[in-house]
């Protein structure tokens, strides 16, 4: 399952790194902690995980838009939730870099007025 939310990265926690004990891999990680705008904000912990770090390059005070996959695990008989960042977007960026075309959801602009012709125009059909 996947979610988004946006906000702004309020806290970056320690990068974590180690070796997987079945695969022999490294691994890196690094917790996130995301707040919401409005009257109720709301604040989420997510995980970016190995190559995603240097990618996404997340900052403190950085707004973002987050696609999150949700995911839950078992470790020795309890239930831990698991948020882990798959992509991330400005959204700022998005509305700068739309080239005109209004984002889904927005009224669309007024018709262009129709150019008025002479007579001895002809059109270009004809």
């Amino acid at each position: 399952m996947q979610i988004e939310i946006e906000g702004t990265i309020t806290q970056a926690m320690e990068l974590r790194s180690g070796t997987s004990a079945r695969s022999g891999n490294t691994w890196q990680r690094q917790d996130l902690l995301i707040e919401t705008p409005g009257q109720y904000p709301r604040k989420c912990l997510f995980t970016v995980a190995d190559g995603n770090i240097a990618m996404f390059n997340l900052q403190v005070g950085q707004r973002v838009r987050v696609t999150l996959s949700l995911d839950a695990r078992e470790y020795q008989g309890r239930w831990y939730n698991d948020f882990r960042a798959i992509n991330v977007i400005n959204p700022d960026a998005v509305q700068q870099n739309t080239g005109g075309i209004p984002p889904i959801g927005a009224p669309l602009p007024p018709p262009a007025e129709p150019q008025a012709t002479s007579d001895n125009q002809a059109l270009p059909w004809e």
